[in-house]
């Protein structure tokens, strides 16, 4: 079994998952960003705002509207990172169909390599297009009078990121060979530190991708070293 067949079978195994967390990161991250924008009393101020006249530097410094739909893809990557991490490498054990699938004519890489690839893309399709059409929307000059800053965006993806970190997290855990009440649960542990320390620092990405190389490196040396 080739690489491309393995990667459209975890896609299609996590398919459910990838539109679950797309529905509700649309459904309330797009509502909520209706509502503030048209309904909050924060914007009752834009109203003001025609051609021609004079716009009070205060009116320009207000809460972005989009980061009205941040919490929600938090939570949903935060999430579908956790549902992703349990599909790819908890139910395998707790099915005992580890031996079936590292029985195929293909490399454990070929296979993790696969499993991975699949959780990355699900992120990027679920949330990150999503995100990046609310984006679009937002920064449209006929829909807002001020428009979105790029930090609001690069947050947005940031918040995707700690989603992957989360699935690596749980992926550690679940190879590991260790008890719970050793070392078995680093990998979430890992995990939600780093999301935890996130929200309190600006060197988020370099964080992110420091934390997603140790991560890497300790699922692929696990694997290709045990025995299941």
């Amino acid at each position: 079994m080739r690489f491309s067949a393995l990667l459209r079978k975890e896609l299609r195994e996590c398919l459910p998952w990838i539109l679950l967390a797309a529905v509700v990161f649309f459904a309330f991250g797009g509502f909520f960003l209706r509502a503030a924008a048209y309904f909050g009393d924060r914007y009752w101020r834009y109203s003001r705002f025609s051609p021609g006249t004079t716009v009070s530097p205060y009116d320009l410094t207000c809460y972005p509207t989009l980061q009205t739909a941040g919490p929600w893809l938090f939570f949903s990557s935060i999430g579908l990172g956790l549902i992703l991490g349990v599909r790819h490498f908890w139910i395998p054990h707790f099915t005992r169909t580890w031996p079936f699938l590292l029985h195929r004519s293909v490399s454990r890489k070929t296979i993790l390599a696969a499993k991975l690839t699949a959780g990355m893309i699900a992120f990027v399709i679920s949330l990150g297009a999503l995100w990046v059409g609310l984006f679009w929307y937002a920064t449209r000059p006929e829909v807002f009078p001020i428009p979105q800053a790029p930090r609001v965006f690069i947050e947005g993806w940031i918040f995707i990121m700690l989603g992957l970190v989360t699935y690596l997290g749980t992926a550690l855990s679940a190879l590991s060979t260790a008890n719970w009440y050793t070392t078995k649960i680093f990998g979430l542990i890992f995990a939600t530190f780093t999301t935890i320390t996130l929200l309190s620092t600006v060197w988020a990405i370099g964080l992110i991708a420091v934390s997603t190389a140790i991560l890497l490196v300790q699922i692929f040396d696990t694997f290709l070293r045990r025995e299941f």
